[in-house]
């Protein structure tokens, strides 16, 4: 310990004498300053026990000088100076709790001073950044909460928010610093909750160009943040209210782009946000309605994933059903026979809208759980209409995919029982093979071919231009429409295997099966032609294998024998995820395999029920005699034995006998023909299964008849 504190010591005066010495120098070494006060960990012994008293005091003075350099540069002429002291105080005071709490008020005045003068916007930001930690860290610690939270917290608040209005550069960071104000201290919040609000709308509908996806989502948590602090009325009521705006908004939007008159007086309206109104050229206002469409579709995923310490009611019905409704705008206006110009901007818009969609249900399932169930039949009826419109978007078929994997997840059959053939056949589509390119292309380069004179013809109709046509083109393209495909797959083979028919199960495990067997054989026919890496979506296809061997379809082939094979082979593949997929599907197919499963041929047995009899256990074999194998395993022979016992007859004899006579008896005969078989088996008794010893009259079953005739048979030949 004293080495380390002595070190500490050195290492901070270097710092601070040299690379801190005068502007210059921090200028020009402010990267390994931070990159030394990061790696070393300098600020950790200030309680350090096990030190002499001197070097104790070195390291106090050094740490002083550091301080006070610190503040020195906080207040410096320059923005770089300043950049820097902020930069160092964020280090420090992450490192050393006792440091923060001594210089903790004086530092976030520092902070909030910076933020009332014009600054540079890396200067405002590592400011913004700062300012939340130091607000995060003063929760745990009564008196700082005391000293900094009640009396610096609506400071700050009130602060950012006047920034937000002069960097509109730097809404991102506000609206994070305003999130996290609100959770955080929800009670001090309130007086902001106005201002902030308003500044949430004015970024989400974004009037006069199209909101950043990024902001609008930050925009969205603030938003949903908003509803914590309550005011006049509860936390329940309040988030409530933003729920039924923020589907109002929504509807209103939808019944615009759809032409929809505004309701008359008396009629039932929406509850909306007060927004500005939209512009009258609907080659403006339908675009400007999309986006406010995803706006409110983001405030209210926002909503139902934003935690609450208290039960809210949620408006399920009311939610799914706009969701579904936006979902049906571009099939409505595709089965539309009116002429209205503007219907002809709503298919570019269309992804768009489905996606909001989508993330409207995708959350809907995240916050309710259980309590969706009654609602599974309208997001399938959704989901249909979105596939039925989606053909052009792969990232909307993206989308659909995952929504469907995640209902799949969470309610199985409950949800697939909803689902049509068209949708789940749509899925599966996209993980088939292309056989028909390929053919294609050979065709049309047999049909360019250049007309000639008959000898030319079949001179040139041998030089294989039509065969090598086409080699060379991919069979499937490696995309995230084909890695969303295998794990929706993956997620109806492990959750509901049963819900796909026959024919659709069968074209899985072919296609599965194919594809497998293409990256592991390679040549020029290898479907990787789009991806620089194909190794997520081999640990895909190795996952979906594994899972139809481990819930196989009770009509279709079995495919353990090549799943084991392709398993085995991918243990060579120079990816470590696939080498550790396929090591995870042979352990967990390892219990499923048997040795009649295997489609493997083996020799017939030399002596009839040899091969059977060797498996049985001794203490379950009667030894050496003449009792059947189908009685050992159905346990009659125990009956025998005990009949045998109570008669006085020596087993171990009467298996010598038995034997000897059975040989003897073969030798005499010699080889048994077909027709002597044949009626000897005609000529038997009927089997009885029952176990038991018959009469005194000889009326035995075949468990003791068996033995009594072989006996008698070797009396006579020993006579």
């Amino acid at each position: 310990m004293e080495a380390s504190v002595a070190r500490a010591e050195r290492t901070l005066s270097l710092l601070t004498g040299t690379y801190l010495a005068n502007a210059e120098a921090t200028k020009a070494n402010m990267a390994l300053v931070l990159d030394v006060a990061l790696s070393q960990n300098l600020f950790v012994y200030g309680d350090a026990a096990g030190t002499t008293e001197e070097t104790a005091k070195r390291y106090a003075s050094a740490v002083h000088k550091w301080l006070a350099r610190i503040n020195s540069l906080a207040a410096g002429k320059t923005s770089e100076s300043r950049l820097a002291g902020v930069l160092l105080m964020k280090q420090t005071a992450l490192q050393s709790p006792s440091i923060f709490s001594e210089n903790a008020p004086r530092w976030t005045t520092a902070l909030l001073n910076m933020l009332g003068k014009a600054e540079t916007t890396p200067l405002f930001v590592a400011v913004l950044q700062t300012l939340v930690m130091f607000v995060d860290a003063v929760r745990d610690v009564p008196v700082l909460y005391r000293e900094i939270a009640s009396a610096q917290v609506p400071r700050i608040n009130q602060v950012v928010l006047a920034v937000a209005d002069k960097s509109p550069e730097l809404a991102d960071h506000i609206l994070e610093a305003l999130m996290h104000s609100a959770t955080w201290y929800p009670t001090l919040f309130r007086p902001s909750v106005d201002k902030a609000e308003a500044l949430c709308l004015r970024l989400l509908d974004a009037s006069g160009a199209r909101s950043d996806p990024a902001t609008r989502e930050r925009a969205a948590l603030c938003m949903a943040a908003l509803s914590l602090p309550g005011g006049k009325v509860s936390t329940e009521e309040r988030w409530f209210q933003l729920a039924q705006q923020a589907v109002g908004t929504l509807k209103q939007c939808i019944d615009h782009i759809m032409c929809v008159n505004p309701p008359s007086n008396g009629a039932e309206t929406h509850l909306c946000f007060a927004l500005s109104a939209l512009p009258d050229d609907y080659t403006a206002s339908i675009p400007r309605a999309a986006d406010r469409i995803s706006a409110m579709s983001d405030v209210v995923v926002a909503l139902l994933t934003q935690p609450t310490a208290a039960d809210i009611p949620i408006p399920a019905a009311s939610i799914a059903g706009a969701a579904l409704k936006l979902a049906m705008v571009p099939v409505r206006v595709a089965s539309s026979k009116s002429t209205r110009v503007e219907f002809a901007l709503v298919s570019p818009l269309a992804p768009q809208l489905q996606r909001a969609a989508i993330r409207i249900m995708a959350a809907l399932a995240i916050a309710l759980g259980g309590h969706m169930q009654p609602l599974l039949s309208t997001v399938a009826r959704a989901a249909t209409a979105v596939n039925t419109q989606n053909v052009s978007s792969p990232v909307t078929r993206v989308a659909l995919q995952s929504l469907v994997r995640l209902y799949i997840e969470k309610y199985g059959f409950g949800f697939a029982a909803h689902l049509p053939y068209e949708l789940v056949t749509s899925v599966v589509d996209d993980i088939c093979v292309q056989h028909g390119a390929r053919r294609v292309a050979g065709s049309a380069a047999a049909i360019a071919a250049p007309a000639g004179t008959a000898p030319q013809q079949k001179k040139r109709s041998s030089n294989g231009a039509s065969r090598v046509a086409g080699v060379g083109e991919p069979l499937i393209h490696w995309n995230d429409v084909v890695l969303s495909a295998l794990r929706t797959v993956l997620a109806f083979l492990q959750h509901t295997p049963t819900a796909l028919c026959s024919a659709l199960r069968t074209r899985v495990d072919s296609n599965i099966l194919a594809l497998v067997m293409l990256g592991t054989t390679g040549g020029i026919e290898m479907p990787f032609a789009s991806r620089q890496s194909d190794a997520p979506f081999k640990v895909q296809l190795y996952k979906c294998l594994e899972a139809s061997v481990l819930s196989p379809d009770p009509w279709q082939k079995a495919i353990l024998p090549h799943a084991v094979a392709a398993f085995h082979a991918g243990l060579a593949d120079p990816s470590g995820a696939v080498q550790a997929a396929c090591q995870r599907a042979l352990a967990a197919v390892d219990p499923v395999i048997h040795a009649r499963l295997p489609a493997q041929l083996r020799e017939p047995d030399s002596e009839e029920g040899f091969e059977a009899e060797a498996h049985v256990p001794r203490m379950l074999r009667a030894e050496g005699s003449a009792v059947s194998i189908s009685a050992v395993l159905s346990g009659t022979h125990l009956g025998e034995q005990l009949d045998v016992e109570a008669d006085g007859v020596n087993p171990a004899n009467d298996a010598l006998t038995a034997d000897s006579a059975k040989r003897s008896k073969h030798d005499a005969l010699g080889p048994a023909t077909p027709s002597d078989t044949t009626a000897a088996r005609a000529a038997a008794p009927t089997p009885d299964v029952s176990g038991g010893r018959g009469n005194g009259d000889g009326d035995e079953s075949e468990g003791e008849a068996i033995p009594d005739i072989v006996m008698e048979e070797s009396d006579s030949d020993v006579d």
